[in-house]
Formats: structure tokens, C-alpha cells, sequence
């Protein structure tokens, strides 16, 4: 009976340990490119890598899954753009949700607005986003 239970607590350890490995690689594969509003999304979905083109005008709505706010910046945030074709793209990475709020501001600037009006629990993060777009387009990305 010992010897099970230790195989079980085992086999959890390596599951917990092997998904966030997992988690992990699926970050870096994360990639947004963007052009005068069209986007070339690269991802990595099991184990192979794929990609997604879209522009603003396919952007059906957008929802953020998480944010969290530290020192007048974002710390994590993490966002799901719905595409009229029912697709969902899944931003996790920073530097990619920022690129995107920053087409949408020089592309279609009431778009931007929207989807900043549509943040949880009535937060304005209109100036924080401001602030980290100004940031990403002074570091010279």
C-alpha cells in the first residue's frame, strides 16, 4: 500500500511539473505581428505551430481574463479577441496585448475606447494602457 501511495503522489508531481513546463513553452511560442492593423498571430498547439492572420475590421470583441496592476503598470494581463468567424485568438504575453491596443489606437482609435470601456468591474485603465503604449513605442519595438 506504501508503494502505491507513493506512486500516486508521484504521478501527480510529474503532472503538475509537466504542465507548467508545458505552459511555459506555449509562452514563447506566442508571437504577434502586426502591420497597419492586419495581424499575423504565431502559436503553438500540440506541438506544432501554427498561424492565424486577422485585422481590425474581423475583431468582433475582446475580453480580458486577467489583469493585475502594479505600480501604475500591468503585472499580468491576459486577454481573448473574439473574431467574427467565431475564432479566438488568447494574448498571454505583455509585449503582444500592447502591440494590439497600439494598432488599435492609431488604427481605429473607437475601437480602442470600447474595448478599454469594456474592462471588469468598471476599472479605467485608459491612462495605464496609455502609458505602457508610450513606453513599448520609446523602447524602439
Amino acid at each position: 500500500m506504501n508503494n502505491i501511495g507513493l506512486l500516486i503522489i508521484l504521478y501527480f508531481v510529474l503532472y503538475f511539473f509537466i504542465r507548467k513546463i508545458r505552459r511555459s513553452i506555449k509562452l514563447s511560442f506566442e508571437k504577434l505581428e502586426e502591420l497597419n492593423g492586419e495581424f499575423i498571430y504565431t502559436f503553438l498547439k500540440n506541438f506544432s505551430k501554427k498561424e492565424m492572420y486577422f485585422n481590425l475590421e474581423e475583431v468582433h470583441s475582446l475580453f480580458f481574463t486577467q489583469m493585475i496592476v502594479k505600480n501604475g503598470s500591468f503585472g499580468n494581463l491576459t486577454v481573448y479577441i473574439i473574431l467574427e468567424d467565431e475564432y479566438a485568438v488568447k494574448l498571454q504575453k505583455k509585449e503582444n496585448i500592447i502591440t494590439f491596443f497600439k494598432s488599435c489606437k492609431e488604427n481605429k482609435p473607437e475601437m480602442y475606447e470600447k474595448f478599454l470601456e469594456s474592462t471588469p468591474m468598471g476599472i479605467d485603465i485608459s491612462a495605464i494602457m496609455d502609458k505602457e503604449i508610450e513606453d513599448y513605442k520609446n523602447s524602439g519595438k
